[in-house]
């Protein structure tokens, strides 16, 4: 561990009580740095350090705001709160960041800086001048306002089942009961519950649709696809990349998953795998209960940290003991799980929905590998390398996934290992046609001219056929229209692509710690330290593993995880 967990990252530039929901005195302390001289290259540095640390206390703001409306979407201050940043605060910091890059890029001691540490940020900086356009301030506010609002809706799902109130993600437990005809009773009710708000989100969608194709109208782009391509600073692939990735998938795995479907059915003795078929074990073994409440959840994870290095164990105690973990689910509280940074105190908090299921031992894991990555890169000097392309920090989330699995004893008797170990492989291989059924869609809504609703419920049947057509949707086509209204669709477009190519990391990284495992997770640590500091490419060498999304790799890695499958 190369950081003092204990270190109080103090203010050099901004005073003390400076508070960044005051818009006046965000814009002033944005003029200060604006108005701030460069006459040397030290200046330059001292420009960078303050800009920084400007960012970061404005992002921990958002942060904390973010979280406080998720944790309770109910809560009409938090609601309140995070909108006063969405609508009056963000606005100011993107019209003068734009300024500030200005600023910068417009230095006399640019080409001075070190081209080995700052070249990617100056690319990054000059990609984000180049698409930038101020008449996108307010539309990237709506944006967000309309994203909240999905948050909102979803948020307040509950569903009667078995005699009580229940939210969605305490409902998955069903899917594991042996009795089919409980499963499809919980599926039913779980979906009639979103298919009463369908008809609202499709509204919402609509408008999120012409919000964001006129931003990128307004940065000169045909379409959204290309501009967001472009907002991402995706420099290592292309669309045309996304689209044979998918094709590879199609092609080599789900071949693979129609033949275990099979399997499956023919071992539960039905005709066809339904969609409350998914998540049952086939030999009939019934839910496995991973723990029963949240102490219990974070000791167990604790001892998995422990044993896969010191500095990731020191990490998760940090985090128990300071009160930077959410994880239960209740009503009121948006759905999924994410990691967000508090930026300027330089911690992570992580946020879930846990029920007591072998997957919440997953996502804790997942979110657990982002909160390391933070922790590894929080004395990044930019602010802006403090986090890594969503490419890279997905390795470090799916990769603990992985690096966990040695360790699952902790949490699993031993009649259930073999099988929670084999599941967790299954899962992986499932989630590759998935993630390019969420791709290829919105690939597809944005580069078209009129995806009206019902083009929208047609051709996410189209991709179903393709990417996973063992399913058996039959009498199911209303619920199948809408499987598309997934969280990432709505509040973070065009994040999913990235699930898969970091996946292809991940597996390398378990490969290698199959063959040493101290020298695996040493360089996974490395290459999670260096933040965004690097390309992706080299973030991925320096974790010694490749970059690529190419069918040799993928049909590979593949093999490995069938041998690692234990009958």
């Amino acid at each position: 561990m190369k950081t003092d967990l204990n270190r109080k990252y103090s203010r050099f530039f901004l005073p003390s009580d400076f508070d960044p929901k005051n818009k006046d005195s965000l814009i002033n302390n944005y003029k200060r740095i604006l108005e701030y001289p460069i006459e040397s290259l030290e200046d330059l540095h001292i420009f960078l350090k303050f800009w920084s640390e400007l960012g970061s206390v404005v992002d921990e703001t958002g942060s904390l705001a973010y979280v406080e409306m998720t944790c309770d979407t109910k809560n009409e201050s938090a609601e309140k709160a995070y909108l006063h940043m969405v609508e009056e605060i963000y606005p100011v910091c993107q019209e003068y960041e734009d300024k500030l890059k200005e600023k910068f890029l417009n230095s006399e001691f640019l080409s001075s800086l070190d081209e080995k540490y700052y070249g990617l940020f100056i690319k990054q900086t000059r990609t984000d001048k180049e698409i930038f356009r101020k008449e996108n301030i307010e539309l990237y506010s709506k944006d967000s306002v309309l994203s909240q609002n999905y948050q909102k809706i979803t948020g307040a799902w509950m569903i009667d089942f078995d005699g009580k109130k229940q939210t969605a993600q305490q409902m998955q437990v069903y899917q594991e009961n042996t009795d089919r005809s409980i499963r499809e009773a919980a599926y039913r009710a779980r979906v009639e519950v979103h298919l009463n708000d369908a008809d609202k989100l499709d509204d919402l969608f609509d408008e999120m649709l012409t919000v964001r194709t006129q931003i990128a109208k307004n940065a000169g782009f045909s379409n959204y696809r290309d501009y967001v391509f472009k907002e991402k600073n995706r420099f290592d692939y292309s669309p045309e990349d996304c689209l044979n990735f998918h094709e590879a998938i199609a092609e080599e795995l789900v071949p693979l998953l129609t033949e275990w479907s099979k399997k499956k059915c023919e071992k539960l003795k039905i005709d066809s795998l339904r969609p409350w078929d998914l998540y049952v074990d086939p030999d009939s073994k019934g839910l496995i209960k991973a723990f029963e409440n949240e102490n219990e959840f974070t000791e167990k994870a604790q001892k998995i940290f422990d044993e896969v290095h010191p500095s990731v164990g020191q990490y998760f105690r940090f985090m128990r003991e300071n009160k930077l973990l959410d994880l239960n689910s209740r009503e009121g509280k948006a759905p999924g799980g994410y990691m967000t940074e508090l930026s300027e105190k330089r911690v992570p908090f992580i946020f879930m929905n846990a029920v007591g299921t072998k997957r919440d031992v997953d996502t804790l894991l997942h979110e657990g590998g982002h909160s390391f990555h933070a922790f590894e890169a929080r004395d990044q000097v930019l602010k802006s390398y403090r986090s890594s392309p969503l490419e890279f920090a997905e390795v470090a989330s799916m990769s603990m996934e992985l690096l966990g699995r040695k360790y699952f004893h902790y949490f699993y008797s031993k009649d259930d290992l073999n099988r929670v170990l084999n599941e967790q492989l299954i899962k992986i291989v499932e989630f590759f046609p998935f993630m390019s059924m969420i791709d290829s869609f919105q690939h597809w809504v944005y580069t078209t001219e009129t995806p009206d609703r019902k083009a929208r419920g047609e051709k996410w049947k189209e991709l179903n056929k393709k990417f996973q057509p063992f399913l058996d949707m039959t009498g199911l086509e209303r619920i199948e229209e809408t499987r598309w209204q997934y969280p990432h669709v709505f509040t973070v477009p065009f994040y999913y692509i990235e699930y898969g190519i970091a996946q292809i990391g991940a597996l390398q990284i378990w490969k290698n710690s199959l063959n040493d495992e101290k020298k695996a997770v040493d360089s996974y640590l490395h290459a999670l330290s260096l933040g965004g500091s690097r390309p992706i490419p080299e973030l991925f060498q320096e974790a010694n593993i490749e970059f690529s999304m190419n069918r040799q790799m993928l049909s590979g890695l593949v093999d490995l995880i069938q041998k690692n499958i234990q009958s």
